[in-house]
Formats: structure tokens, sequence, C-alpha cells
């Protein structure tokens, strides 16, 4: 679109932390400060992320918030494949991650795979096009709100199950700050992982949130936080500090107690609702949203 019993904690390998702002470029955009997780355990993928949306205005050569809203993360396509994103989320006229989701040529037979290549090639060209349109038009920022360079202008996670178990890939489009252009999307396999790096065997737990928020205090070894959280949710807590398998049900909890956890730890970046939605072999695909 042209723009007008004894448990051993696991060692963990620190998943990316997003700040609670992501690069604001644009006058009528959106953004998700997003605080999600990532669940993989058995045949089961499971999705949360909370729900706050920041518009954004221009001031002089500043970008700054313009309000807040609520916001939908994340999308179900073909009832097989889950995707969420973080980042830019809206530009009036351009982008609207809910509808662009539901125009992609993903269809029933689309494996998880390809819908990631399918999203790389289609956001690689609808963002770097609005880039350059922005650069024509000297509306470049040398900062954004979060203060923080090294994330992605804007990120999708996408899940599903194959006939060999689930498949987990993230989608990721850089910035190039020193030259001020996008870089070229990129694909990782979250799950299974590479092979010689993983250090869990049971359940798999990404996630991104506050640098020092409620997550990373969870998953520092012996925290109060870690130490109370077993303590109040032994099965859920438990199995992802000590990896151990849990059911879907299982991690759809998880999901809510982590993100409730973030949200209740830096209340002016995350906020209600929750949605958590999971896939699993031969079941509907089904997502249940939390206002507190």
């Amino acid at each position: 679109m042209k723009r007008n019993a004894l448990r051993d904690p696991r060692l963990w390998i620190r998943n990316k932390i997003v700040a609670g702002f992501f690069p604001i470029l644009f006058c009528c955009q959106s953004v998700f400060g997003t605080t999600l997780v990532v669940l993989v355990s058995g045949n089961a993928v499971v999705f949360g992320a909370d729900g706050k949306d920041v518009d954004t205005k221009v001031q002089g050569s500043h970008f700054s918030p313009a309000g807040t809203g609520i916001i939908d993360k994340i999308a179900i396509i073909e009832n097989r494949v889950l995707v969420s994103s973080m980042g830019v989320g809206r530009v009036s006229g351009i982008y609207d991650f809910s509808t662009w989701m539901k125009s992609l040529p993903i269809g029933n037979t689309t494996s998880v795979e390809n819908a990631a290549a399918i999203i790389k090639k289609k956001a690689g060209i609808l963002f770097k096009r609005e880039w350059n349109w922005q650069v024509a038009h000297g509306r470049i920022p040398m900062t954004n709100l979060a203060g923080d360079r090294s994330v992605p202008w804007v990120s999708y996670y996408v899940g599903g199950n194959e006939l060999s178990g689930p498949r987990v890939y993230i989608v990721e489009i850089p910035i190039d700050w020193v030259k001020n252009r996008l870089k070229n999307p990129t694909i990782t396999s979250i799950y299974p992982p590479p092979k010689g790096i993983t250090q869990y065997k049971n359940i798999l737990v990404r996630r991104n949130g506050a640098k020092g928020g409620g997550m990373d205090q969870l998953f520092t070894k012996d925290s109060a936080v870690q130490r109370k959280y077993v303590k109040l949710y032994d099965r859920e807590i438990g199995a992802a500090v000590y990896d151990e398998p849990l059911d879907v049900e299982g991690l759809m909890s998880l999901a809510r107690i982590l993100l409730t956890l973030e949200i209740e730890t830096s209340p002016t970046r995350f906020s209600f609702p929750i949605k958590v939605c999971s896939i699993t072999p031969g079941q509907e695909p089904g997502c249940k949203t939390y206002e507190q």
C-alpha cells in the first residue's frame, strides 16, 4: 500500500530484553512496548502478550507519547499459525497489525516456516518503502523514546505445529542507525533450537520484558521473587525454573502468571488486558483474555 522432587535450576540463556517503547518514526503511529512470552512444551505452543498501545506525535524534531490505548498483539492465521508482533503496530493509512495479518497469502496448508518467510518478505517490502519515504522527507529522528537502538523496528514471533512437532520462528527487521536505513529482515528458529546451544529439555520459555523487571527477577537464581513464586505457583513456575514439562493448560496459566508479574512491576510500560493463545495438534487454537 502506497503512502499517502530435587530440582536443579536450569542454566538460562538470557533472552533479549525489549524496552518499554520502540523507535518512534511517524506521526499518527502506534507502538508496542510489549511484554511477551513464548512457551513450548510437548506438542503445545503458547503465546501471550499484554495489551498496551502507545500513540505518538511529532513535536519539532522529537517524537513523544500522545496517548495510550488497547490493541491486539496476537493473531491466529487459518487456525494453524500463531503470530505475535512487537514494535510498530500501526501507521495511519499504511499498516495495522491485525488487518495486515488477514491480508497475507497464508493458507491452511502453509507450513509454519513458509508463513514466517511470507511475513519476512511482505514486511520487508512494506517497511523499507515507508522508511525510505520518511528519510526522503527528513523525518528520521536520531533517538527513540526508549533510548535503546539495539531493538529491531518490528519483530514477529511465528509458531505452530507440523507433523514433526512444534515450530517457532522470529522475524526481525533491524535498524542500521549509522546509515539511517533498515537492514534486511531475518528469520531465526527459536524452536527447535540449533543443536548444541539448548539448555532445556522439557519446556521452552522465551520472554521479553523490561530490563530488571518482574520476569528478570523471577529467573534470577535464588532471588526473593523466584523463591516467592515457586511457593505460590509450584506447578507452573517450578516447571519454568527447573525445566519440567507442562500440558497446554499449565502453559496457559504460566503465561498469565509471567505477564501479570511483569505488568505489576512495570505498570507504566505494560498493562492489562493480557491475551494468551495456544495451538496443539488436533484441536482448534484458542485464546483467553484476562482483564486483571
